[in-house]
């Protein structure tokens, strides 16, 4: 992933202000790819009944995106990828017009695959934290969050997001032990590898195995990550914990992340920008007003 730069957009819910982030990443993002992971198959919001928000793009950008979302006679497909019973084939396109298009049907695997063979500016997913917990995340991606508030369910996403940002990578020999492993396994004392369980739902005891790593593919439980007094935990998703700890010691992530940047509405709660500098103290974030965005 060295030299490519794959930036996640997320909102901490609907109507924050994620897609005029977006779209004024995208005017000021000449040679980038846009794309999204997950895809419903409406071309309407399920609450709302409002048509889903599009992103405009030019003849200097490049989507990836199903088939079923293109006007093709506005595009020129550049790569296909896999098949999506929903969005059709994932298509790499280039606009030949300025146009606006819906963004939605890719997964990180094929991002990833279009990482190893095209080359952009900047790749800019506009994703969801949900479906990033299942889906996984990129090595070395940057996160733009756009916060709505510090409201509770606000609140929860900050902190897992800052909690996957504090986490390190193993030592690289750890690393390339546990790369490409699915369900959670432990190295033990004598340092060999055992699968331990499917996944951390199904783990009922260790027996007389005694761990200094355990590697979790999916989702981490509490329970779980409570062993780090103990031993040393990696995740393969730095995301994909169902209650953050307060401290990160003795945890780490083979795909590593960055939170970047915040996107807020200043105007909409008082003491929001406060709030969020205690909670990013540690780290370079940067905090912008998202309505100092221009909208065009």
């Amino acid at each position: 992933m060295e030299g490519k730069e794959v930036v996640y957009i997320l909102g901490t819910k609907k109507g924050a202000g994620k897609t005029t982030v977006l779209n004024s990443l995208v005017r000021d993002c000449q040679g980038c790819c846009i794309t999204s992971v997950g895809v419903d198959g409406e071309e309407k919001d399920n609450l709302t009944s409002e048509p889903k928000p599009r992103v405009t793009v030019s003849t200097s950008h490049f989507v990836l995106t199903g088939e079923r979302f293109l006007n093709l006679s506005m595009f020129e497909v550049l790569d296909v990828f896999s098949y999506n019973p929903i969005a059709g084939y994932i298509v790499l396109a280039r606009p030949l017009i300025e146009t606006s298009v819906m963004i939605a049907g890719a997964s990180p695997a094929i991002i990833k695959q279009l990482t190893d063979k095209h080359r952009f500016s900047k790749i800019l997913v506009d994703g969801a934290l949900d479906r990033l917990v299942h889906a996984g995340i990129l090595d070395g991606a940057k996160i733009f969050l756009v916060v709505h508030s510090v409201g509770s369910e606000s609140l929860k996403i900050v902190k897992k997001i800052l909690f996957g940002s504090r986490l390190a990578k193993p030592p690289r020999e750890i690393e390339a032990t546990f790369n490409g492993l699915a369900g959670v396994w432990g190295i033990n004392e004598a340092g060999e590898l055992v699968k331990v369980a499917d996944s951390c739902l199904t783990i009922k005891r260790f027996g007389d195995q005694k761990f200094e790593w355990l590697y979790v593919s999916g989702i981490a439980t509490k329970s779980i990550l409570g062993l780090r007094d103990r031993l040393k935990i990696c995740l393969a998703n730095p995301l994909a914990v169902v209650e953050p700890p307060d401290d990160f010691d003795n945890i780490y992530t083979v795909n590593r992340i960055l939170l970047e940047k915040i996107f807020i509405n200043q105007s909409a709660q008082h003491g929001l920008v406060k709030a969020l500098r205690c909670w990013v103290e540690d780290l370079p974030v940067e905090i912008e007003d998202a309505l100092s965005i221009e909208e065009v």
